[in-house]
């Protein structure tokens, strides 16, 4: 996937705040008491048409230009997941201001509703932060009068389609590192899908929701729920289907669609757990037959002939080269 960064460090004091406030001048105007000395990093992963981005900055005011693109409406919406901070919104059809609260929530807008921004945090309590999600209208499976209800409105991040959108954005940013180039577009569908279903799932619109969305949507559930259950040697294809209410046979046919197997998916991914570990300096003195069993094999000799069926050579050569690597 293309990743690019923003860090005001990299750049003279002076222009700190000038650079940042370049990035927005496309659409808004900012500016900020901490000008002066301002502090703001950003990561942007780009996943085809969807923008994903995590943002740190110093508190800041953006608002709408008279030279705004906006003037006919966005394309886009735009998903906000407060981490730290508060955000107060003032909308163009509107002379209240809504206040956002702290972190814990999630907002979603149309740039061309906005008219100001404000983002604060309580002295003491570091920059805003927060991760946000760009998804263009014409992806989603739901009527743009329909998403206008959602506008301002907070969503709940602690269950539901909320929390697995949450976990998603968070694991995505957290570990670019799993990905290839050709994974972008790939999490991007992924990412329209699951926004799709939360949006329907508010509205009650389920109806609106596309049968192929729902099952992408109950894919990736699975898929969560078996990288949160790897390390249960009972893990199996009739556990995650009982744990999801579904039959086998049709947890089977939802894996087909990717061209693979749950037992192999499974698989995959406690090898790819142990590999990781095998490769960690820190993790040196731990036994290999630990650290397998610690990830679903509690069998040394099985997991033995499946880690080299898969890498090609036996797990405590790897754990040699990738170590000798680490320390050269």
């Amino acid at each position: 996937m293309i990743e690019t960064a923003f860090r005001s460090d990299d750049l003279p004091r002076e222009e700190r705040f000038e650079r940042f406030r370049g990035m927005v001048r496309e659409f808004y105007d900012a500016r900020s008491e901490h000008a002066d000395d301002y502090w703001a990093h950003e990561r942007y992963l780009q996943l085809g048409a969807v923008q994903v981005s995590h943002k740190r900055f110093l508190p800041m005011q953006v608002h709408r230009t008279p030279t705004t693109p906006f003037a006919a409406g966005s394309d886009i919406y735009q998903l906000s997941l407060v981490q730290n901070g508060i955000v107060r919104t003032e909308w163009t059809e509107r002379k209240s201001v809504d206040a956002v609260s702290p972190a814990g929530g999630m907002y979603v807008h149309d740039p061309a509703r906005v008219a100001m921004s404000a983002f604060h945090t309580p002295e003491g309590a570091g920059p805003y932060q927060s991760l946000c999600m760009v998804v263009p209208k014409s992806l989603l499976s739901l009527p743009p009068a329909r998403v206008e209800r959602l506008f301002g409105r907070r969503i709940p991040v602690d269950e539901g389609f909320g929390a697995l959108l949450e976990k998603f954005l968070s694991g995505l940013t957290s570990d670019t590192g799993s990905f290839g180039p050709a994974d972008g577009p790939r999490l991007g569908t992924v990412a329209v899908d699951l926004v799709s279903a939360l949006f329907g799932h508010l509205l009650t619109a389920g109806e609106a929701v596309t049968p192929e969305s729902r099952a992408r949507t109950l894919l990736l559930r699975i898929r969560t729920f078996v990288q949160e259950h790897l390390a249960d040697p009972e893990l199996s294809p009739q556990t995650v289907a009982d744990a999801h209410h579904i039959s086998v046979s049709y947890l089977h046919k939802l894996f087909q669609t990717e061209g693979t197997t749950v037992a192999a998916f499974i698989r995959r991914q406690r090898l790819e757990h142990i590999r990781r570990a095998l490769s960690d300096d820190a993790l040196r003195g731990m036994p290999i037959h630990a650290i397998a069993a610690r990830w679903g094999f509690p069998n040394a000799a099985d997991f033995s002939r499946t880690f080299r069926a898969a890498y090609g050579v036996p797990p405590r050569d790897f754990r040699q080269q990738a170590l000798g690597a680490v320390r050269r």
